[in-house]
């Protein structure tokens, strides 16, 4: 025979449980949201419209947490670390704001106590004692604002954890898949009729730069990417991948190894053909690399 308290105890564990569940799953979608704004907003992209579906920013955050030894241990050192800054700043509030809040309630309190007791039987005085003793009789304003203090504290600080840890392993990420040496992000190759991209070297004649174009904004961003367009690996200039949503792939050339932490690359915002007349294509490491292997 099971007892009443176990049938008690049981919905309680399933809330916890659920709770649990739901918190868990909020921070991990904020870790990836946070690690994919950071990665994107590095070249310049906006995370919201590139239409990533949900379950990726879950295996964002797993990686941002937990991608490699390093990772996890910088992982372990923060979960240890949160809850003693959480309890100090519990501390903190509890013992100066609040007991000064507090105070001040409990003087004000006192004051229209005094002033409705040398004005008492007028309908004023009535009013404002009522107003002075609802807090303390009613509804105790000083005992809500410390739960939801807890409750604001916890939150917030985990929050912040974990905004800096998904935003340090996106900037570590970035500048790894940015350098060409150490870059993981296929190499890309496109081919598309002359008249169907007003960029690129013509096959035939290398050397002729695209004409009869309209530019508005940076030409100088424009032109300067002139003969710079095929990939040429023994000068770390090799044209990548960054990601493909949407009918959009976005490319842009890689970094060398030597390259200042302030640089950052143009990205190539280029629309997919529907007749099927572009070939992209896709490989891990550059011809070059490929025969000097």
């Amino acid at each position: 025979m099971v007892s009443n308290s176990q049938n008690d105890n049981e919905p309680n564990l399933l809330g916890k449980l659920v709770s649990l569940a739901i918190f868990l799953g909020a921070g991990l979608y904020f870790t990836g949201w946070t690690y994919r704004w950071a990665y994107y907003s590095f070249f310049t992209l906006e995370v919201t419209t590139l239409g990533l579906p949900i379950e990726s920013f879950y295996i964002a955050a797993v990686q941002a947490l937990f991608g490699s030894p390093l990772t996890i241990c910088r992982t372990i050192v923060a979960a240890i670390l949160t809850p003693i800054v959480i309890h100090f700043s519990l501390w903190f509030i509890e013992h100066f704001i609040f007991d000064f809040l507090k105070n001040i309630c409990n003087k004000i309190q006192s004051r229209l106590n005094r002033y409705t007791y040398r004005r008492r039987g007028t309908w004023i005085s009535q009013g404002i004692n009522s107003f002075a003793n609802f807090s303390s009789t009613e509804f105790n304003t000083i005992k809500f604002l410390r739960y939801l203090n807890r409750e604001i504290i916890v939150v917030l600080w985990i929050g912040v954890v974990l905004f800096w840890l998904a935003q340090w392993q996106a900037e570590k990420d970035v500048w790894k898949d940015l350098v060409n040496e150490t870059s993981t992000l296929p190499v890309v190759t496109l081919i598309t009729p002359q008249d169907a991209l007003r960029f690129g070297r013509s096959e035939n004649n290398p050397l002729l730069n695209p004409s009869d174009v309209r530019i508005i904004g940076d030409r100088d961003r424009y032109t300067n990417l002139f003969g710079k367009e095929l990939t040429d690996a023994q000068n770390s200039r090799v044209w990548r991948l960054l990601i493909d949503r949407d009918g959009y792939f976005y490319i842009f050339p890689a970094l060398p190894s030597n390259s200042s932490r302030s640089s950052r690359p143009p990205v190539l915002m280029i629309y997919e053909s529907a007749r099927g007349d572009q070939l992209i294509i896709l490989s891990p490491k550059t011809s070059e690399q490929v025969r000097n292997k």
